[in-house]
């Protein structure tokens, strides 16, 4: 017999004992796995070679944490590409390597090499359009890299062979074909050549899923691309971008003026004027009824997608209010006092 503690009046122990010994072990055995797994783990953060030239290593543009890890195991500059990629989940870098071309030796860690592509250090230039700029600021920021405003304007001129550009319509400028992101230059780069980067991003980023998801909304490539470009002016939180762009193709159906005072801003510096609401531009949405000539900036993909797959709500007005917030109205009187309210 035993008894509650499981021990046998005999003094030998019962199963009780035997099952938490074998527990026990399950549990040493556990450990010790773990322990080995983090040993290889730290092993195999370690640098590829303790000897070796650096090498020239290219991020491309769009390209995963998976893609990067395979390349960088085949040229020998990692030791594990199971620890590369476990390192950049721990520390939620995954979605922070930049493309670029870097210079990477087998003789350094896996964190170092995951700091250098991280931190964008390239061998050569970069130039980084922002989301929401015109051509004009994308021309200066041209300029600082010895790209002349001539030479860039002449680029813009073309003549350009990208397919999308077919539904351009002529005399129209490339004002929002120029792809916001981080391009890579040199001495040797030509506005031409820095150009076509941009309408090449742009041809591969905004594919066929936007211009079926425009067409859904009624609205060929270029009309979303304005709507787009109007959207990323005016707001700046991803969240509220899809709500003003179903405000504006609300709008847009009715035949009402779009209302957007971006547009008359773009219109007005077009002309080399102060903002004045009463300019007579097709760009003065608030005087005109529909979209604008073409976009007035070149919008990211938050702006795009808000336009491809606009909000579902009853809201007719919105507005920037003083706080930074958006605020949304159904009626007219509504709008009249949020105006005053967050404007005055």
């Amino acid at each position: 017999m035993a008894d509650r503690r499981g021990y046998r009046f005999d003094g030998t122990a019962s199963k009780l004992p035997r099952r938490q010994r074998l527990m026990a072990v399950g549990i040493a055995i556990i450990a010790c796995a773990a322990l080995i797994g983090y040993v290889s783990y730290r092993v195999g953060l370690g640098p590829a070679a303790s000897a070796g030239a650096s090498q020239v290593f290219e991020v491309k543009s769009g390209e995963n944490a998976n893609s990067v890890a395979t390349a960088l195991k085949q040229a020998g500059l990692i030791r594990n590409r199971t620890a590369f990629l476990t390192y950049l989940n721990f520390h939620f870098l995954r979605a922070r390597l930049k493309a670029g071309t870097y210079s990477i030796s087998p003789t350094k860690s896996a964190p170092f090499i995951v700091e250098i592509l991280t931190g964008g250090q390239t061998l050569l230039n970069r130039i980084t359009i922002p989301e929401g700029y015109r051509i004009s600021q994308i021309e200066d920021l041209a300029a600082k890299k010895g790209i002349t405003k001539a030479d860039f304007q002449a680029a813009l001129n073309g003549p350009h062979t990208q397919a999308f550009l077919a539904g351009k319509p002529a005399g129209v400028s490339l004002e929002g074909y120029l792809f916001p992101d981080s391009y890579e230059v040199n001495a040797t780069t030509t506005a031409k050549q820095l150009v076509n980067a941009m309408l090449d991003a742009f041809g591969q980023r905004v594919g066929p899923e936007y211009l079926q998801a425009f067409a859904a909304e009624g609205l060929t490539l270029h009309q979303g691309l304005t709507l787009a470009s109007i959207v990323e002016r005016e707001v700046n939180t991803p969240a509220d971008r899809p709500i003003v762009a179903q405000i504006f193709l609300k709008r847009f159906r009715d035949k009402q003026p779009l209302g957007s005072d971006v547009t008359v801003h773009y219109a007005s510096d077009l002309a080399g004027v102060p903002f004045n609401l009463d300019i007579n531009s097709p760009y003065n949405t608030r005087k005109y009824v529909g979209l604008p000539p073409g976009p007035i900036a070149s919008p990211g993909l938050s702006a795009l997608d808000a336009v491809a797959h606009p909000a579902n709500t009853s809201y007719n007005y919105f507005l920037s209010g003083n706080d930074g917030r958006t605020y949304y109205a159904n009626t007219y009187a509504e709008h009249q006092q949020n105006i005053q309210k967050y404007l005055k």
